[in-house]
């Protein structure tokens, strides 16, 4: 809501104005004479040297008095801003008394004190009021010499205007409005050199000053919106000045309504680009109540307030989503918390009391505001006090502020019930008077390995895989495909599912988990063998030489599944110290293991009672890698014709783009290459499809087919005659050489490689044989009907 600046449209000048000959100022020296002043007023804060370095003063004049220098000091002269004593700011030694003892000039320093609730304090000894008075002081954040008056200005209403007269003064100033009935004629006054003319108290207008020059009063439109008007201790106060110009320093003040409207908190930012600056006060800071925010254009001293603003107790409160929170131990628990009224909550793990081993702590912070945080917790972290435990989402805008594991366990957190607290705020529930505000249970249960399956993958296309994307999106492009045969080249990808290693292998957060999987497999609770399934009589089985060169491990931990993926044509075996790679041209039988090492006094991932002592827990799965292999399918013939396929098998991975290149054999002529590229399927086959129609029928040719992992594979064809089978419910196409006695029609020659279509099936066609052909054969079978006719 929009403070609207406080100004009065009246259309008489309220501006007092008095004029004197400034006859020097000469200040007196020696004792303080009872000085009996009577204050004229008109007391006003401006600049009276404009034309040079600023030199604010405060003129104070005096009807009739006896003042000299001994006067000048803070006993006599005390200035106040809002009721504040700010004497400090007035340079005593540098001020001075007029000639005839009746004008004070009290020197700030050269500077402007910009503010509205200007007052001075005057003694006894000056003033002719029993007991002294206060007097207020107009600030004038525009001062002009009437010698300046020489061109037209522009004044933001609500500023207030100085003129001063270095040297005559006019016996009268006239002050009239363009468009408005304005007017006003002054007469000068005693004792003062200067008058004020306050902009607030005029319209939006162009005026002229006594025909010197003409000022035209602009609307600064100064204004002040807050977001919310009601807010607790736990918000903030938030809100935007306004103004049509930028670049203007302001002063921003939060006022408190209640009692003696003190000012409890202040802001100075600048007016930006746009006419608009943001500001915040943090509504913690104060108490509850009403409020409401000043804004004060600092070089002309125009004020704007806000609406009242409502401070109220925050009703802080934390829960839980869901009070029960189930995992398997190692693995990421997910706590999702609710919060109302509160940018903070306090969870605790594990009973306070230490009866359940365990207790740890994370304070979260809800940056985004919108109530919810997601708190992940990782089990496998509880056995050290430090700051890993606790986490939430990288890309979340929310963060744990503080955390902690203030009772450790001695290896893997056991299976069990553990209860939850959670409590809005910074301070665990367990040191707050009302206690948490909501409870819950964290059931760890035990960890276990489901399974192993093999599926292979192309290593052309999965180049490079990085995370669980590049994964997922090759199985639903078919290029990994479940299999337990291996083409040496291809990936070896083992689809292990086991819970209670998410938090060892930190898979929340992380996907491509391939060092830490290596790492935990040398010196931490799993092992991972791939060795030969039958190396032979009275010979060692030899193990692959596993590395983060030609392993890959990509973790959907949020689902316990992880995908380890063994290139194939970059793996070898271990043999006596040497490296000898998988054999290529043949089938090498392989076992892969994966094992829990039983280990208590370090990990604890195979509890006592479900296996036997020293057992550890083994999961295996077989896979043969197979010799690359690439067939060109029977008959290798095509007819002359388009749309002729060349086909085949492979056992290497689906999604793998192999070469298929047919070319003429010497001295066919004309010679022809052509050449294609197709995908091996999911179902092992793949196709390529050639234009013969130019070629002449007895051609020979070559097809070659190609790839990175096989040696090049020929076969020799030819191109044949397109022979086509009866359609069924149509007169057979005769032999052209000579036509038949009967109407029916002889048997045609069979296409190489083809067998001939029964009569009650749809017409197919031999390699080559196409639409044309056949309606071409239809048309022959007419016309013999109607030559049998005649």
């Amino acid at each position: 809501m929009t403070g609207n600046t406080s100004k009065s449209r009246a259309v008489f000048l309220a501006a007092l104005m008095v004029f004197s000959v400034f006859a020097g100022t000469v200040a007196f020296t020696g004792s303080a004479a009872a000085a009996n002043a009577d204050y004229a007023g008109g007391a006003v804060h401006y600049d009276n040297d404009s034309t040079a370095d600023t030199n604010y003063v405060i003129e104070v004049p005096f009807e009739s008095g006896n003042l000299n220098s001994d006067h000048l000091s803070a006993n006599n002269f005390t200035l106040l801003d809002d009721d504040d004593n700010v004497s400090t700011k007035i340079d005593y030694e540098k001020s001075v008394v007029s000639s005839n003892g009746n004008t004070v000039y009290l020197n700030t320093s050269g500077n402007a004190i910009q503010s509205n609730d200007l007052e001075i304090e005057l003694s006894s000894d000056v003033s002719d009021q029993s007991g002294g008075e206060t007097i207020s002081v107009a600030f004038a954040a525009e001062s002009y010499n009437t010698s300046e008056l020489t061109r037209d200005r522009n004044v933001y209403q609500g500023t207030t205007v100085a003129i001063y007269n270095a040297s005559t003064p006019p016996e009268t100033f006239e002050i009239e409005g363009d468009d408005t009935d304005f007017f006003q004629s002054y007469s000068s006054g005693d004792n003062s050199e200067v008058f004020y003319v306050d902009t607030g108290n005029l319209e939006t207008d162009t005026y002229d000053f006594n025909g010197l020059s003409n000022f035209t009063v602009r609307d600064l439109g100064l204004s002040v919106t807050i977001d919310d008007l009601n807010v607790t201790q736990d918000d903030d106060i938030e809100g935007t000045v306004s103004a049509k110009d930028s670049g203007r320093d302001v002063t921003i003040e939060l006022i408190d309504d209640a009692g003696d409207g003190d000012t409890v908190a202040t802001l100075t930012p600048t007016i930006g680009g746009q006419g608009e600056v943001d500001f915040t006060f943090d509504a913690n800071n104060y108490e509850t109540g009403d409020y409401t925010v000043l804004v004060t254009d600092n070089a002309s001293a125009v004020e704007t307030e806000s609406s009242t603003i409502s401070i109220s107790e925050a009703d802080n409160e934390a829960d839980f989503v869901d009070n029960t929170v189930s995992e398997q131990r190692g693995d990421i628990a997910e706590i999702q918390l609710d919060l109302q009224d509160s940018d903070y909550a306090t969870v605790t793990v594990g009973a306070v009391d230490g009866s359940e081993g365990v207790v740890a702590n994370a304070t979260v912070e809800d940056e985004d505001g919108d109530g919810q945080v997601t708190l992940y917790l990782n089990t496998y972290e509880l056995d050290a006090n430090d700051d890993q435990a606790f986490a939430v989402d990288s890309d979340s805008d929310d963060s744990v502020t503080d955390q902690d594991v203030s009772e450790t366990v001695d290896d893997l957190i056991d299976a069990g019930d553990y209860e939850l607290e959670v409590v809005a705020g910074q301070t665990p529930a367990a040191s707050t008077s009302s206690g948490a505000d909501g409870v819950g249970t964290l059931v760890l249960e035990e960890r276990s390995t489901e399974s192993i399956q093999m599926w292979t993958g192309s290593s052309g296309e999965l180049s490079n895989p990085s995370e669980l994307e590049d994964v997922t999106e090759a199985l639903d492009n078919g290029e990994i495909t479940q299999s337990s045969e291996i083409a040496v080249g291809d990936w070896a990808v083992h689809q292990l599912v086991a819970s209670g290693f998410e938090g060892a292998l930190d898979a929340r957060e992380n996907e491509d988990v391939t060092d830490t999987f290596l790492g935990l497999t040398q010196n931490g609770p799993i092992r991972l063998t791939i060795e030969e399934a039958d190396p032979g009589a009275n010979q060692d089985a030899r193990a692959l030489n596993l590395t983060n060169q030609n392993v890959t491990v990509i973790a959907d931990g949020e689902n316990d599944t992880y995908f380890v993926l063994v290139n194939t044509g970059d793996v070898d075996f271990e043999d006596n110290g040497n490296r000898v790679p998988l054999p290529s041209d043949d089938d090498t039988e392989l076992e892969t293991n994966f094992t829990v090492v039983k280990d208590d006094a370090n990990w604890d991932f195979t509890p006592d009672d479900q296996f036997e002592d020293d057992e550890n827990s083994e999961t295996f799965a077989t896979f043969t890698a197979a010799e690359p292999d690439v067939s060109v399918n029977e008959p290798f013939d095509v007819a002359a014709a388009s749309d002729q396929t060349v086909s085949g098998t492979s056992n290497i991975a689906p999604g793998t783009e192999i070469d298929v290149r047919v070319r003429s054999d010497d001295g066919v002529t004309p010679s022809f290459l052509k050449t294609a590229s197709p995908v091996i399927q999911p179902d092992g086959t793949w196709s390529a499809s050639f234009d013969f129609s130019e070629q002449n029928v007895g051609d020979t040719y070559d097809i070659v087919v190609q790839n990175a992992l096989i040696d090049d594979v020929t076969e020799d064809g030819e191109v044949v005659e397109a022979v086509q089978t009866t359609a069924p419910g149509t007169t057979e196409a005769p032999d052209t050489t000579e036509a038949p006695d009967t109407t029916e029609a002889p048997d045609t020659t069979e296409a190489p490689g083809t067998t001939e279509q029964p009569a009650t099936e749809t017409p197919t066609s031999t390699p080559g044989f196409g639409v044309v052909v056949a309606l071409t054969a239809l048309i022959a079978a007419a016309l013999l009907a109607v030559r049998r006719d005649n």
